[in-house]
């Protein structure tokens, strides 16, 4: 998995913004055969947003996906994921995993989900058609 430092950078500004409280959003990117490409981030307020609860709700998560693919306007853009962050140094839940697991169903290529914790570091999780994925990462 590939992930540019502008996707990497909004994590860590809205995670930072909204600390005491979750933040989180949308994953923007392609696959190139199996690799996934992370290009951007986008945010998705949750206005119940927690210390420990982030819920991505779908209308507003399709309007910002909708707003950002005219924004970027690449052709291979679109959803791949989501992010949120955690403001204690925890990784993802086992609510945080199943989750991304089930919406994998609907999709034929892996989707990737990451958790940036409070003390920088980055939880990267993947899933295929309901399956965990391993995954690595790079920056570019």
């Amino acid at each position: 998995m590939l992930i540019h430092s502008d996707a990497r950078q909004t994590i860590k500004t809205a995670a930072a913004r909204a600390f005491p409280l979750e933040a989180g959003g949308l994953l923007l990117g392609w696959w190139d055969n199996d690799m996934v490409v992370v290009r951007a981030a986008i945010e998705v307020v949750d206005p119940a947003a927690t210390g420990t609860s982030w819920i991505r709700h779908e209308g507003l998560a399709q309007r910002a996906l909708d707003q950002a693919v005219a924004k970027f306007g690449h052709p291979w853009l679109g959803y791949i994921g989501d992010w949120h962050s955690h403001p204690a140094a925890c990784d993802a839940s086992q609510q945080d995993r199943q989750s991304i697991r089930i919406a994998s169903l609907a999709y034929a290529q892996p989707l990737v989900l990451i958790v940036h914790r409070r003390d920088g570091i980055i939880d990267i999780h993947a899933a295929r058609h309901g399956r965990p994925q391993t995954v690595s990462a790079e920056s570019i």
